[in-house]
């Protein structure tokens, strides 16, 4: 019996080879870079414990006291939660605002799927065009994912209900022991729910080739897949095994790569600010960062494009695997390779 997994290195290989280096062009290598970086792809009870129980400690007292002890007036109180109101509401549009970005990036990141998959199989990136063509598909898939997060907070909301319990709990002779063994549990519970969460991802990942080429819905294109592994699990199985494997020898590759790209990158910078420094603290004496700073700044945004440019064609391979591998596994997928990335010059 061939396993796919197998079999995928070899041809995701030679698609790589040609996509990215037969012939070299370093606009594409951007293109794709940007893709994949693309791909990467309330509280709220309205106050504190301590503040209420001031509050009624004022209260006992003044009625205790009588009419003229509670009538005192601070002003600096008013100030204080002046600012305490402001503070909590700069915090809450902060929050807000952090995750109406997290939203859009998971929207550009579900779009970018499909622009990534596209790109490969045809050999052809064209980045603005194949993004608004596929806006539709993205946001199914966008939809899915938000559905997917809600579930996962709701799983973690039940995972962390032992520490909830065990906390609440007086402390006792056994209350390490129990604690222990909360850990342990919890710590086994958040395993197995990656493990889960991975399998998830895994056929959405291979429902993407076949929802952008059977022209079906996202979620029609994930039903296709498990039912699919219903009749041919075996195949899944050892896929999910090789692509562990497989990602542990690419990601030591793409580390090796990435340290030398950081040291080539690194050293002539260091070398160029050193001999910078030194000649602006001759003329400025005090004031060289200011002429310094926004040479740094380009070097970081370099410095970035090089890492993102080195990493690109580990990406691009893994994408090329699990599409190879669909390719044999899912007759029906259709990826037109022979169209793109397979045709013969």
């Amino acid at each position: 019996m061939d396993w796919y997994v197998i079999d995928a290195v070899e041809v995701a290989y030679e698609r790589t080879k040609r996509c990215l280096f037969e012939p070299f062009d370093l606009w594409k290598w951007v293109k794709l870079a940007i893709i994949l970086m693309l791909v990467g792809g309330g509280s709220g009870h309205g106050g504190n414990s301590f503040n209420s129980f001031s509050n009624s400690m004022d209260s006992d007292y003044g009625s205790g006291y009588g009419s003229g002890y509670g009538s005192d007036y601070n002003p600096l109180d008013s100030i204080g939660d002046t600012f305490d109101s402001i503070f909590s509401a700069a915090v809450m549009a902060i929050i807000a605002l952090v995750l109406f970005l997290i939203i859009i990036f998971m929207y550009v990141s579900s779009v970018m799927e499909f622009v990534l998959v596209e790109s490969l199989v045809s050999n052809s990136v064209k980045f603005w065009e194949y993004t608004r063509h596929f806006l539709g598909k993205g946001f199914q898939l966008f939809i899915i994912r938000i559905a997917a997060l809600l579930l996962s907070l709701l799983v973690l909301a039940v995972l962390l209900l032992p520490f909830v319990l065990l906390f609440g709990m007086p402390s006792g002779d056994y209350f390490w022991l129990s604690f222990i063994g909360g850990m342990m549990l919890v710590i086994f519970l958040v395993i197995i729910f990656a493990v889960i969460a991975s399998v998830f991802g895994s056929f959405i990942s291979m429902s993407i080739p076949i929802a952008l080429y059977n022209n079906v819905g996202v979620l029609s294109a994930i039903m296709e897949v498990l039912r699919k592994f219903k009749l041919d699990w075996q195949q899944i199985v050892v896929y999910w095994v090789g692509r562990a494997v497989l990602g542990i020898i690419v990601g030591i590759a793409a580390l090796i790569v990435m340290m030398l790209a950081i040291l080539v990158t690194l050293l002539p910078f260091l070398i160029v600010d050193g001999i910078l420094y030194l000649l602006l603290s001759l003329v400025l004496s005090g004031s060289e960062w200011i002429v310094l700073v926004p040479f740094i700044l380009v070097e970081v945004i370099l410095f970035i494009i090089v890492m993102a440019l080195v990493s690109m064609p580990f990406g691009a391979f893994l994408k090329y695997h699990m599409l190879s591998f669909v390719e044999k596994w899912y007759l029906e997928a259709g990826i037109p390779f022979d169209q793109g990335i397979d045709l013969k010059a």
